[in-house]
């Protein structure tokens, strides 16, 4: 597997941290510190193998706990993309493996850590929506990735901030959600990157003034609503011109996600295993692929 070779090397501090640890905020949330380790030569590795991939906005949760490394890449690389994280599961002695294609922007690769009771979920998608409209593309993304100081591809800090500010602090109507906006971290992604930040305003077309002066007023403070009630309706509208952006997430959200036992755990239950999970398994193998590997 290349420089992922490593990876069987590095599970000693992810195996070594014994029972995790409980953090309470808003959410009680369980702490696996080592998980950082065993994620990043999968993650050179994809940033060696696939130019396109780029993980696109917060890897930091899955680092430190029940998380998704969230990542972008072209459609014709994701069969090859499973191959590489399967070479990883199975240097790590993960079993089983599994994998989730309900989401309508692309596949979930998952992974089990005996040791660790919750799914590791690689998430790769050709596009990620708001609104019901596109708001990251891959196809798009000249100039607004870098590779960081541990090696692999992310959206450089100010588009991250622009993404997370539109997906994570944006309600209906406009409003602001503070909560989430502090927790994400989105003050310091956008006063860390001004030229990203520009450079995500882009992407907005005619709003670009809109979501420039939405992230002055943020950063100063205050909530720009208007700007930010203006960038939510254009983006509603645009969905009427990418009807099946809008078609498959209706049908996602209604539908789909009531019928699988993988996205039910990963939006309810902090990604968590049941503990029958021998049972678990076999209704998730129903409606996906799952890769039990023998132990050695």
């Amino acid at each position: 597997m290349g420089r992922g070779r490593q990876a069987k090397g590095r599970r000693t501090p992810v195996r070594g941290t014994g029972p995790a640890i409980t953090m309470t905020t808003s959410n009680t949330r369980p702490i696996n510190p080592g998980l950082a380790d065993l994620w990043m030569p999968l993650l050179r590795e994809l940033t060696d193998r696939y130019p396109s991939w780029v993980v696109w906005k917060n890897p930091e949760s899955a680092f430190s706990g029940p998380g998704d490394i969230d990542s972008l890449a072209p459609p014709a690389q994701w069969s090859a993309i499973q191959r590489t994280f399967r070479e990883w599961a199975i240097e790590n002695e993960f079993r089983p493996i599994m994998v989730c294609r309900h989401v309508p922007q692309g596949p979930h690769f998952i992974a089990v850590d005996p040791s660790w009771p919750h799914m590791l979920i690689l998430d790769v998608k050709e596009v990620s929506t708001w609104r019901g409209s596109t708001l990251v593309d891959y196809r798009g993304l000249e100039g607004a990735t870098h590779i960081e100081e541990r090696g692999f591809r992310r959206m450089r800090p100010g588009v991250e901030g622009v993404v997370k500010l539109m997906l994570n602090g944006v309600l209906i109507g406009g409003r602001p959600n503070h909560e989430s906006l502090e927790i994400k971290g989105v003050d310091g992604l956008l006063r860390s990157d001004p030229e990203g930040v520009d450079l995500a305003a882009g992407w907005f077309g005619p709003m670009a003034g809109a979501v420039r002066s939405g992230v002055a007023a943020y950063l100063e403070g205050g909530w720009d609503r208007r700007s930010m009630l203006q960038i939510e309706l254009v983006a509603g509208l645009k969905s009427f011109t990418e009807p099946r952006t809008a078609i498959s997430r209706l049908l996602f959200k209604h539908y789909t996600i009531k019928r699988c036992l993988i996205l039910q755990s990963v939006r309810k239950d902090n990604r968590r295993i049941p503990d029958d999970a021998a049972d678990w398994y076999r209704q998730v193998a129903v409606n996906h692929e799952v890769d039990l590997i023998p132990q050695a």
